[in-house]
């Protein structure tokens, strides 16, 4: 199994996990032959419009071959472009704008945030269209590319009076395994706060990991975004899920130590069946293939002859 890049290093300690490769994209591009394996693209957001045809064509080239891959690069679906996906199909309840639709806002609070970094957001909540075009100046003046901002309506609700829960789980080919839930008194919840929860909601926690209660509406937004490996990040708002992003290269924790006990519990679930997961994508393994797609091949020589024109130099 062949993957891009350092957010699943933790990975390789999981108990069981199958032989793992850590592939980037530039050694993709140049390379002449290819393993035989399972293969995931993966960090697509990062990738400008030449290197998601690069991919593409590498992902036709192993599909080819007979190799198993998941993501396809061509079908790439930013954030955006997904938000409103769900939004059209009755899946989210919030709406996004570009900044060139900001006077068509109607709906409130709002806030910034960046569509390809995985900043978080740059803004408090706003509540009105004077304030709005103050914090998009603001952003605009910090240096952020006006393409890549975008506006985002709050949707979020405490699990108790000060306190907020983002849930999340991985799509693993034909699989949903839901992973540790993030709790913060924050509305905007990234990394989380040990301890913070209680032993109510890491009980909560557990339940939810060994139900995959949430599995059918997940698995329909990862079809949405054309998304076969990646982690969704959602939230429960009025009874419902919420989803923020479907995230190609998320990165890969591993809890060892916890005061509660049942957190304890949710990373060793979670560790097991993520590994099911994974050992149920992992096949083909054989000898290498060499590349033969025309446009892979042409981008090799481009590659050698810029390099040697720096030796040279």
């Amino acid at each position: 199994m062949t993957w891009p890049r350092i957010t699943h290093r933790q990975l390789f300690n999981y108990p069981g996990v199958p032989e793992l490769r850590i592939w980037s994209y530039d050694a993709l591009f140049r390379a002449r032959r290819l393993p035989s394996a399972s293969w995931i693209f993966t960090d697509m957001d990062r990738l400008g419009t030449w290197e998601l045809e690069l991919a593409a064509h590498a992902r036709r080239e192993l599909v080819g071959r007979g190799m198993r891959v998941l993501n396809d690069p061509g079908r790439f679906c930013p954030r955006f472009t997904l938000l409103e996906r769900l939004w059209r199909a009755g899946i989210n309840s919030f709406k996004v704008w570009r900044l060139e639709s900001s006077d068509e806002v109607d709906r409130w609070p709002v806030f910034l945030r960046t569509e390809a970094a995985h900043r978080g957001v740059l803004s408090d909540l706003i509540d009105e269209p004077g304030l709005l075009r103050v914090e998009i100046a603001r952003a605009l003046a910090a240096g952020h590319v006006e393409r890549d901002l975008m506006i985002v309506e709050y949707c979020a609700e405490p699990v108790r009076p000060g306190l907020f829960r983002k849930l999340a789980a991985f799509r693993v080919g034909d699989r949903i395994v839901t992973t540790l839930a993030v709790h913060e008194g924050n509305w905007m919840a990234k990394h989380g706060e040990e301890g913070i929860a209680g032993a109510e909601l890491y009980r909560e926690e557990f339940d939810n990991l060994a139900e995959n209660q949430h599995a059918g509406v997940l698995m329909r937004a990862f079809q949405l975004a054309h998304v076969d490996y990646g982690r969704v990040d959602y939230a429960i708002v009025k009874g419902e899920p919420r989803i923020y992003e479907i995230n190609s290269n998320p990165t890969i924790g591993r809890v060892t130590k916890h005061p509660d006990p049942s957190r304890m519990q949710s990373a060793k679930l979670w560790e097991s069946n993520f590994v099911a997961a994974l050992t149920a994508i992992d096949s083909h393994r054989g000898p290498t293939f060499p590349v033969e797609d025309p446009m892979l091949r042409a981008q090799r020589r481009r590659d050698f002859f810029l390099l040697r024109s720096r030796w040279v130099k």
